[in-house]
């Protein structure tokens, strides 16, 4: 499969974010070394250097305010800090000019968009923003990808290159939002289950289970999951025999007795 002007992703990208959603989904749900994870296997996956996990606090007249999470790839600390100058402080006072057409541009729940959908080149080399901030912290290009899980939540994460690099092309902003959108757990609350608890259980009951343990029922998990309610309970009656329980209740009081 070969790409062209309309964004189609090679099959062996397809290979590389479908091996990557993968191996997040054996990594503890909401934890820190997942989101780390995932930023490095995008960045290595679309050639980008740095990948930022931000929360978006607020949103309105054209401003949006980011808090970051989780940074990765940086090619020295002084830039890192030329960076987070911006979404530690200064954010407040100097706006980056693309965000507030991100914030026009945004349609929940998830959008993808790439520096140059956002702003033009005259705008945004011409902003004090790129001049104090980009430049100095050696990167140029990116791509944001954000999703909202509510209406009152935001959450994000951008991969930029290097000073100078070249643009994304429309092919890798359609292939990171591909993989953001069949990645959503990504943003799910942590887990409250220990590693052991999960260790030896297949992908879809460790699924099964960290739904119940947030509250979810068996019809929920069924629509949630895209599976029948007698599937899912086929699962939840897998779990009570690999815990050697008989209720859900007992289930539960099993695996959080420990967390």
């Amino acid at each position: 499969m070969r790409a062209d002007k309309s964004g189609t992703v090679r099959f062996h990208e397809l290979q590389g974010a479908l091996h990557l959603a993968l191996e997040l989904r054996e990594l503890p749900r909401g934890s820190a070394l997942q989101k780390r994870r995932a930023l490095e296997g995008l960045t290595a996956l679309v050639g980008a250097q740095v990948g930022v996990w931000v929360h978006i606090d607020s949103s309105s007249a054209g401003r949006v305010i980011l808090r970051k999470e989780i940074d990765v790839g940086w090619s020295g600390e002084a830039e890192r800090r030329a960076f987070l100058a911006y979404t530690n402080r200064e954010q407040w006072t100097a706006l980056d000019p693309s965000m507030p057409a991100l914030a026009r541009a945004f349609t929940p729940p998830l959008c993808t968009f790439t520096r140059d959908q956002l702003v033009s080149d005259r705008t945004w080399y011409g902003s004090e923003h790129v001049q104090a901030f980009r430049r100095a912290a050696r990167v140029d290009s990116f791509v944001y990808t954000v999703y909202a899980p509510s209406a009152d939540e935001m959450v994000a994460f951008s991969l930029h290159r290097p000073w100078g690099a070249r643009a994304f092309s429309e092919r890798e902003r359609c292939l990171i939002d591909l993989f953001h959108r069949e990645c959503r757990f990504l943003h799910e609350p942590a887990s409250d289950l220990s590693p052991a608890i999960l260790r030896g259980l297949p992908p879809r009951l460790r699924e099964m289970l960290r739904g119940l343990v947030r509250g979810r029922s068996e019809k929920q998990l069924a629509a949630e999951a895209g599976l029948s309610p007698h599937t899912v309970h086929d699962y939840v009656k897998a779990l009570h025999r690999h815990f050697g329980v008989q209720s859900r209740s007992e289930l539960l009081a099993r695996c959080l007795a420990g967390r």
